[in-house]
């Protein structure tokens, strides 16, 4: 690449000093630079910039996320640039502060030596997702030059509100006020391992439950190849997967599987009593590589089916406890696989005292793209997902499906899984 053709267009802000107990006041950055003094002087605008604060959605963590967007135009990092061998950065604060009075401060940091000479610098987007909890906020955003103190300073006033129709409204009762979302390589970036806050899931079951946790990481032979896809899957199931482990089961207990079906291996968490230990179960989602698969695994990819079979199986057999009963909840990406040897056996004993849920996430694509026909007229959205090898397999086993691709509707999956192991 031409260095003239650096793109500088966007990065996405990483925290460097995250959210502190006692509200987040602990950035050396706030005391380095005046930034309550600007509070106190109002908007500035000796930096061109813009910004924005978006509404609160909630994500795939279930918890309420807002988006702060600062944009720096052209002409401004075109001006700052810092010669050889000087020195010069552009700071960037984003403070929140709620109706007590509370606050939680971050920053970021732009090196201005970072633009190559000769390259042609472009605008800047800094983007930063915070989750909160319902309820009202004041935004303030600042960008100064350390060289000179030139500053641009905006607030906004922020209102959360709680989630429509909530099927979990307690859920939120135990979450910090505010916590910011690290931009940090994947796969931790998709189970966010430094967040303090855990959603309030209790389940008090009738009698003892077992609950077995499966999930698959393996992409549908349709995606295999294909990192976008399988990142994409990967964004939205590792936190259905931190939230299942994290239910609080108060009369019963949980085993995690991940399984990964082209290479015929497993990896578990057993009783797990303070939802999932990332350290020891990151290393799979950190060594996947879906577009290589080894000649060992490529022969035995026509029993794939069947290795999935056989550890549902094994769980589903071991008997509970006396007077318990045993749960299973499966989640998957929808998998569509070709050639697949028949699983044997091909049925499976009924049992009263078991359960299995089948929750099969598929994520959105980056954007909704409307189908155009060769007339040139819109095509009506794409029928229901039909069937895919997985619920064929779970279906052996009575299992209830939940086919969701919006955080809201995992959340009423959530809900009424949630609703139906506490009536066991």
């Amino acid at each position: 690449m031409r260095m003239r053709n650096v793109m500088l267009a966007l990065l996405l802000l990483p925290i460097l000093a995250p959210a502190q107990p006692g509200g987040g006041m602990r950035d050396r950055y706030f005391n380095r630079y005046p930034f309550e003094k600007w509070q106190s002087e109002g908007p500035a605008a000796g930096i061109h910039w813009s910004y924005k604060v978006l509404p609160a959605t909630l994500s795939a963590h279930q918890r309420q996320s807002v988006r702060v967007e600062m944009q720096i135009d052209r002409g401004e990092i075109e001006a700052r640039r810092v010669p050889k061998g000087g020195t010069g950065e552009l700071v960037i604060f984003a403070e929140f502060r709620d109706s007590q009075g509370r606050r939680w401060r971050s920053h970021e940091l732009f090196d201005l030596t970072r633009i190559p000479d000769g390259a042609k610098a472009q605008a800047i987007l800094m983007a930063q997702d915070v989750f909160v909890v319902p309820g009202e906020y004041e935004v303030s955003m600042a960008i100064c030059d350390s060289r000179n103190l030139e500053h641009s300073f905006a607030k906004v006033p922020l209102r959360v509100p709680p989630v429509r129709k909530d099927p979990l409204p307690g859920a939120a009762a135990d979450l910090p006020p505010v916590e910011f979302v690290r931009a940090i390589g994947t796969p931790d970036s998709w189970f966010q391992p430094y967040l303090r806050g855990r959603l309030k899931l209790p389940v008090a079951s009738k009698s003892p439950v077992h609950v077995d946790l499966v999930m698959n990481m393996t992409p549908s032979q349709r995606a295999q190849g294909s990192l976008r896809i399988f990142r994409r899957n990967m964004s939205v199931l590792i936190p259905a997967l931190r939230i299942f482990a994290g239910l609080r089961l108060e009369n019963g207990s949980m085993d995690i599987t991940l399984t990964d079906l082209v290479r015929r291996r497993t990896w578990e968490q057993n009783a797990v009593t303070r939802g999932l230990d990332w350290n020891r179960m990151r290393e799979p989602f950190a060594e996947t590589n879906p577009g290589i698969i080894d000649a060992q695994s490529l022969a035995q990819k026509r029993e794939m089916l069947q290795f999935f079979w056989d550890k549902l199986l094994e769980r589903a057999e071991r008997p509970p406890e006396p007077g318990g009963k045993r749960a299973m909840i499966v989640l998957s990406a929808p998998v569509f696989l070709d050639g697949q040897n028949k699983v044997e056996p091909a049925t499976a004993p009924k049992d009263p005292n078991r359960r299995v849920f089948y929750v099969r996430y598929r994520a959105p694509p980056p954007r909704m793209l409307v189908q155009i026909a060769p007339d040139g007229t819109t095509l009506p959205p794409a029928p229901s997902m039909p069937f895919d090898e997985l619920e064929r397999v779970v279906k052996l086993l009575d299992a209830k499906i939940y086919s969701v691709s919006t955080p809201e509707e995992f959340r009423k999956a959530l809900a009424a899984i949630m609703s139906e192991i506490g009536r066991m």
